[in-house]
């Protein structure tokens, strides 16, 4: 089941128990009852006697804009610091941010809830948490929120979650339900100043991340200010159970409280108010605010994930403030294009920063959609701004904070190239629209999303060609849906169940290649289980090791839930009891030699073309490596080269290669986030590969102890294989040399062949291609005047039917257009090397061609044809 499924399945059993479930002791205690909402149905607690819950859709809109409900206003930060110096006083521990790329979480690509800073160790219990009671102002990305951003006041897509984190295992209790709903009414009341009855505390439930449980949501004048979860049990196929570690997981919206203290009519004037400073004043172009503070109290309502009828909710809202829908959309979709620019430039910021790059896959998808709808809100209102302007203001303002922003990197090359192709596909995407609407074809919500998923069409685009093309309220939720869809994991019987984990002896041993051991199972004759091993098995991307088990060939080694399977090329021994194992030694040498190399290599290529390069995927082979990075173009030959000096100037400084393992919450801490560049790595316990001031981590592969020891690094080549992505192969050891000399016999080669020195290859060179331009020149207007000849000699004739010499479509077609008044009254079938031409006043050209070919277009007096059908 998914998240929402989850919820709709817990939610009666909840409710139903709401004593067993929630922190009810607590919750009378501090002067609440319990009322059910008579408008959505859900459980809610208030001081005062009340029929419907403070949901915006329920409660009549937002009732704080213009007032004044907290103890004072509280700007962006100063909301987090008063929050931290009122939970400090009970032991809670602030920690920086994470990243926002997920790379230690196999299920995430981007962060969107605190918690997942936490998933899946720390809540499952398998690792210690940073502290027993935690607080983290964690920013996250919530992409399904682009339609809402500019419209609700309160949505983003990117946005800081205040954490109040609790880690309760069954040795030690911390604080849980009780405890937790009286320390945040305490910060409501006591820190930022809310008189008691004026907050709402609500029933829920929240699923994420593979967990679940009750929460409660508090709010105050129409507008939710966070929501703590009580995380009690994990997602299994078939069911859940309880989760040893109970956790308390509250999230509030940090852009909310500094909002709500000041009750201006959207929030983004309250968390960047010089960026939006900057763009009022940028584009000449201010919102009324008297229209904001009217339409502020409805802003609310028009959540697209909670409307059932998004034209009748906006029809309402007019209708009350004595507008025409036209001009209540108007108006509110301008200044969200203002709003929207601000929210999407600071997203991109952090997530570039962090690591992500825009592409057409992955989580990339996310930030391109971002970027472009940026230049196409730009474009449709006239916005006279340039995004790199935006850019340096978010660097400014919020990196007064996160002040890591300001090493903002290679990000403006990376908004460069993006916008040289975001013009290229306007243009594109012109030519589409012009052919769309001059066919007629219609514009359906399915047809928007396919044309933007597939062609990056935006829908604003095609509305300034066809002005009554009416854009879904949900269009960026539908285009989310698209690329949320994923499969479930099958799990697959395991051939070495309930058989003990391989003692791995080629960490501790790496250069003996030697050993006895004893055989645990037989899987099959030819799979064998031993309890230990010097065989290093497939894992990495470093291939497995190969050798020998009592004289016979050991081909394939591979693990299995800790255990190590050794595939042999002949059966062993039925009764084989103890067995002798001898490595291939020189295999192991180069394959540790490749996968150092692959190191060294990602610190060269972060070196040369900035900190946005991660490792995207790795292998290391016997006969060469790869190495797939993150980076936005494709590279220079100059790139390339400089990848190789650097890399191969590490090799030469002769430094240690040291291996050592340390907790998962350690490493991290000790080495930071980097360590993961291969993606999530699995375990409590991490082993981490550090050439000291130059490269740090996590791998599970054999290694080198010294960079010297992997000779010569020759770079082969690089390949942009998807978009954001590029692949590096290369050589080191005695397969460097190889490719070296590989190369210089090539030249001698060519040097002897040509009789010229190697200096002088290239203009030779040069001067062959451009002689054989010419003559392939002069071979193509001779081979044209000769199909001309051909056609010309045949037209005495009524029907005309020619074989060709010519391999060339455009010749034939240059010779046909010159010709083609010459052909009236005629029938004529011209016909080439794989295709053909036909044309006649009597004959249906189109049918006949398709006899023969496969693909026919035109019309029935003239037609083309490609692709001849093989004769039977």
């Amino acid at each position: 089941m998914d998240d929402k499924q989850i919820k709709k399945l817990m939610k009666p059993e909840f409710a139903k128990n709401y004593e067993k479930y929630y922190p009810v002791k607590t919750l009378r205690s501090l002067g609440y009852e319990r009322y059910v909402c008579k408008k959505c149905g859900r459980g809610f607690w208030s001081q005062t006697p009340r029929d419907f819950c403070d949901e915006a859709e329920c409660s009549g809109g937002y009732r704080f804009i213009g007032e004044s409900l907290t103890r004072k206003k509280f700007e962006y930060k100063e909301a987090w610091d008063c929050y931290v110096k009122t939970f400090e006083q009970w032991g809670y521990v602030p920690l920086e941010r994470y990243p926002t790329v997920a790379r230690w979480y196999e299920d995430l690509y981007f962060v969107a809830a605190g918690i997942n800073d936490f998933q899946p160790y720390v809540v499952s219990g398998e690792l210690e948490p940073p502290a027993p009671a935690v607080l983290e102002p964690q920013f996250c990305l919530r992409f399904n929120d682009i339609d809402n951003v500019g419209i609700t006041g309160r949505h983003y897509t990117g946005f800081i979650m205040v954490g109040q984190h609790t880690f309760n295992t069954p040795e030690k209790h911390v604080y849980f339900k009780e405890e937790g709903i009286a320390q945040i009414q305490e910060f409501l009341t006591k820190g930022l100043g809310i008189p008691a009855h004026e907050i709402l505390f609500h029933e829920d439930v929240w699923a994420g991340g593979g967990n679940f449980g009750p929460s409660i949501e508090y709010f105050s004048r129409g507008l939710e200010l966070g929501n703590q979860v009580y995380m009690q049990y994990e997602q299994l196929p078939d069911g859940f159970r309880e989760l040893k570690t109970k956790v308390i997981d509250m999230g509030a919206g940090l852009e909310r409280w500094a909002w709500f203290s000041q009750g201006l009519p959207m929030s983004y004037d309250a968390t960047f108010p010089k960026t939006m400073d900057f763009l009022y004043t940028k584009t000449g172009y201010r919102p009324d605010p008297e229209f904001q503070a009217r339409f502020a109290k409805y802003a609310g309502i028009l959540n697209v994930d909670e409307l059932e009828d998004a034209h009748s909710a906006w029809n309402d809202i007019a209708g009350q403030m004595g507008m025409s829908l036209d001009e209540l959309k108007g108006a509110v979709y301008k200044n969200r294009a203002l709003y929207a620019i601000a929210d999407h430039t600071r997203s991109l910021l952090v997530a570039i920063h962090d690591g992500a790059l825009p592409s057409n896959v992955g989580g990339g998808y996310n930030l391109r959609n971002l970027l472009r709808r940026c230049w196409t809100l730009a474009d449709q209102y006239g916005l006279d701004v340039d995004l790199n302007d935006v850019f340096r203001c978010h660097i400014d303002e919020f990196g007064s904070w996160y002040t890591e922003l300001k090493d903002y990197g290679s990000l403006f090359d990376i908004i460069d190239v993006e916008k040289k192709r975001y013009d290229e596909s306007k243009q594109k995407s012109q030519n589409i629209i012009k052919r769309m609407v001059k066919s007629k074809e219609a514009f359906t919500p399915e047809k928007l999303v396919e044309l933007y998923d597939s062609q990056g069409v935006a829908p604003e685009m095609i509305k300034e060609s066809k002005p009554d093309l009416e854009i879904p309220e949900d269009f960026y939720v539908r285009v989310q849906a698209r690329h949320e869809r994923r499969e479930e994991r099958k799990v697959e019987a395991s051939e070495t169940a309930g058989l003990p984990k391989t003692v791995p002896m080629y960490y501790e041993k790496p250069h003996e290649f030697r050993f006895e051991a004893d055989v645990v199972k037989l899987i099959t004759p030819v799979k064998v289980v031993l309890d230990r091993t010097l065989f290093y098995p497939l894992g990495g991307g470093q291939a497995g090791d190969t050798g020998f088990m009592n004289g016979i060939k050991v081909k394939d080694v591979y693990k299995q839930d800790g255990v190590v399977v050794h595939v042999l090329e002949s059966p062993l021994p039925a009764d084989a009891k103890r067995v002798v194992g001898e490595v291939d030694k020189d295999r192991r040498r180069i394959l540790s030699a490749h996968h150092t190399s692959t190191h060294i290599v990602n610190y060269a290529a972060r070196k040369v073309l900035g900190d946005h390069v991660w490792q995207a995927g790795a292998e290391k082979t016997p006969e060469k490596a790869r190495l797939d990075i993150t980076h936005y173009e494709s590279l220079t030959f100059a790139q390339l080269q400089e990848i190789e000096r650097v890399a191969n100037g590490l090799v030469m400084e002769n430094v240690p290669v040291h291996v050592e393992e340390l907790s998962r919450t350690e490493a991290e801490r000790r080495y930071s986030m980097r360590i993961y560049q291969g993606g999530a790595v699995p375990g409590k316990v991490l082993r981490i590969i550090r050439i000291p001031g130059y490269d740090v981590e996590a791998c599970g592969g054999i290694h080198v102890d010294n960079t010297a020891k992997v000779g010569f690094i020759k770079m082969l080549s690089s390949e942009r294989i998807q978009d954001g992505v590029v692949r590096l192969e290369f050589k080191s050891l005695d397969n460097s040399l190889n490719e070296v000399q590989y190369h210089d016999r090539l030249l001698k080669e060519v040097s002897d062949l040509w009789g010229v020195g190697y200096d002088d290859i290239p203009k030779t060179a040069a001067r062959f291609f451009n002689e054989w331009k010419e003559l392939s020149k002069q071979n193509k207007d001779l081979q044209s005047r000769m199909v001309r000849a051909l056609i010309e000699g045949s037209l005495n004739s009524d029907t005309i039917d020619l074989s060709l010499p010519s391999g060339d479509f455009g010749t034939v077609m240059k010779a046909v257009e010159a010709l083609k008044p010459r052909f009236k009254g005629k029938t004529v079938f011209l016909k080439g090397d794989n295709f053909a031409y036909g044309y006649s006043e009597t004959v249906n050209v189109k049918e006949k061609l398709g006899e023969g070919y496969m693909n026919v277009t035109g019309s029935e007096r003239e037609a083309r044809a490609f692709k001849a059908k093989p004769k039977a």
